[in-house]
Order: structure tokens, then sequence, then C-alpha cells
């Protein structure tokens, strides 16, 4: 598998979390050109999560700029680099080193194989909880999921398990728990600004010790970005008062 450069890595890190800036102050399209040059930055990359989670995101820059085959395509894509993420972690070698606490040392010593087993779970997991967030991105390529209910299933299907894998307080469980709620369009857009702080928090993790296949999944599912419900109508909505010059909301 072939990785960037780190310089080249930290370039691509700082116009994903851009691209999460701009959603934060409603500037949907600025987000999507953020998405779309990190994307760039990969062309030619092998197989790996940095390439999912950049594809995903440009899958949802596709959407925001009303390229709905483009978007259908990239998701597609995502979507198979997901899945071969999900297997080469479900068979990876986690190194022992790095046990985070006495427990886990006397396990290691005592079950090496338990250890490495319950490291990769933890990890696979990881990988299977971001493959979820770009299908479930996928599902707004055809408007109809959103009218026939489908999304607002899996949004609380995908809400339970996010809040298992990255926590009740994370932003994408923040942004499935508004899909009941009437809550303003620049409340919705602001979840996005915690972005880059939850990212930072995520890095300081005693995982990304383990290996750089681990260090560069732990980066890779922070930064697939999630497509709200409440925030794809906002978005839908402007695009319509845009192209039709009134507000079909009030019509």
């Amino acid at each position: 598998m072939r990785r960037m450069s780190a310089d080249k890595t930290q370039k691509w890190v700082t116009s994903t979390l851009r691209g999460f800036a701009e959603m934060s102050r409603a500037r949907s399209e600025e987000a999507a050109r953020f998405w779309l040059h990190a994307a760039g930055m990969l062309q030619g990359a092998a197989g790996d999560p940095l390439l999912a989670a950049s594809l995903s995101n440009a899958g949802i820059a596709s959407l925001i700029l009303q390229q709905q085959h483009d978007a259908d395509r990239v998701f597609h894509e995502a979507e198979q680099v997901w899945q071969r993420v999900a297997d080469n972690f479900a068979t990876l070698d986690i190194p022992m080193a790095g046990a985070s606490s006495s427990f886990h040392f006397r396990l290691a010593a005592k079950a090496p194989n338990a250890l490495i087993d319950a490291r990769r779970q933890r990890f696979l997991r990881l990988a299977e909880a971001a493959f979820a967030i770009t299908r479930f991105d996928h599902l707004f390529v055809d408007i109809r999921n959103v009218s026939s209910g489908v999304v607002a299933q899996r949004a609380n299907e995908l809400k339970a398990k996010l809040c298992d894998v990255l926590g009740a307080g994370s932003i994408e469980v923040r942004l499935l728990s508004t899909v009941a709620e009437q809550s303003a369009a620049a409340s919705l857009f602001a979840i996005y600004g915690d972005k880059a702080t939850e990212f930072a928090a995520r890095q300081r993790t005693l995982s990304t010790a383990f290996s750089e296949e681990c260090a560069e999944l732990e980066a890779a599912v922070a930064l697939t970005a999630l497509l709200g419900p409440q925030i794809f109508t906002v978005i839908k909505n402007e695009k319509t008062k845009t192209v039709t010059g009134f507000d079909t909301a009030r019509a």
C-alpha cells in the first residue's frame, strides 16, 4: 500500500478541515471545493483509509454542486475502498507495543492473541462505522430516499451504531440527532465547526502509536464527513431558491 509523504498528508488534512470550517459557516459550495481539492491530492494513491474518506467527502461535494451523476460514481468508489479497508483490518497484524494500562499489560503477557484480537476488532469497527457513514451519505443522491422515509430510518440505525463506536457526543451523532427537530440553519451548520477540535483529540489517542495503518484509519474516520438530513434539506432549498428565484418553502 503506497502512502503519501507526511507533508502531503498534512496538506490533505488541512484542506479537509477547511472544508469542515466552511460548512460550519453555511458556506457549502466553498466546503465542496476544499473537499474536491483534497481528493485531487490523492490521485493515483493506493486503496487506503485516507482515499476512502476523501472519495466520500468528494461525493458530498458533488451533491452540493448538484452533480448527481458524479456523486453517485464517487460514492460507489468510496464504498469499494472502505470495503477493502475493512477487509484489510479484519486480518491486520496489530503490534503488541503500546499497552495502555497495567490490565492490558497483564493481558498481553498472559494472552497476547486476545489483546491483538480486541484491538483489531476496535479498528475494524471504526472502518465499518466510516463505511456506514459513506453509505448513508450516498442515499441523498436519490431524492426519493428522503421523501419515502428511507433516510429517516437509516439515520436512526446509523445513530445507534455511531453512538457505540464514536460516542454520543460526536459530531456525527449530533448531526443525526437533529432529524426530528426544528433547529435554526445556522446552529445546524455550526456543528461542523467542532471538527478540528474533535480531530485533534482523536489524534492524541494511544491507538495512533500502534502502527502507521492504525494512525491513518483514525485520521480517515475522523475526517469522513456526514451529511446531516436537515443540512441536506437546507442546502437543497437554497439551491432551489437560487434556480427559481423565489422561496419555495413559503410558496
